[in-house]
């Protein structure tokens, strides 16, 4: 008998760093390269996979077990890092190609970069900055200001 919520996944199922990176990016609206820096040492199995924090923002906690489960079947091919084998080009381009028609709306955005588009698309429904800040995982509410939707006038 498996391990308590072992999720089953076949063999020619196995899923790659890059996939697994980009569903981090899609559900818990972290920057890459803090997913990127994902690092084993702040990973427990079936618990949480804590993502260290970039420019003063909060760290950001996985806890999805459907995640959390394809980490741990992840060969350990790095002795820090979960990912080793992503970069931020790999990332970057592939974001760009299967996933900027959805970002097409941001475009004109200043800050917009192709990786921060899951950002912008998951509070694209908020007008507070305060809410904005709290998915964003940001220390404060000014920070949210360029993720705040625009109004047109």
């Amino acid at each position: 008998m498996g391990k308590p919520f072992e999720l089953f996944v076949p063999e020619k199922e196995k899923i790659s760093q890059l996939a697994i990176c980009i569903e981090i990016l899609k559900l818990y609206n972290c920057r890459a390269n803090e997913v990127l820096k994902a690092k084993w040492k702040n990973f427990i199995p079936q618990k949480m996979l804590v993502l260290e924090s970039s420019k003063q923002s909060c760290n950001v906690i996985v806890r999805d077990r459907f995640i959390l489960h394809l980490i741990e079947n992840l060969p350990h091919l790095d002795t820090v890092f979960i990912f080793p084998s992503v970069n931020y080009n790999k990332l970057y381009h592939h974001c760009k190609i299967y996933y900027s028609h959805l970002f097409i709306k941001f475009k004109k955005r200043r800050n917009l970069k192709v990786t921060h588009g899951f950002r912008y698309l998951n509070v694209s429904q908020f007008g507070t900055e305060e809410i904005i800040r709290d998915i964003l995982h940001h220390r404060t509410i000014k920070s949210g200001k360029y993720y705040k939707p625009q109004t047109k006038r």
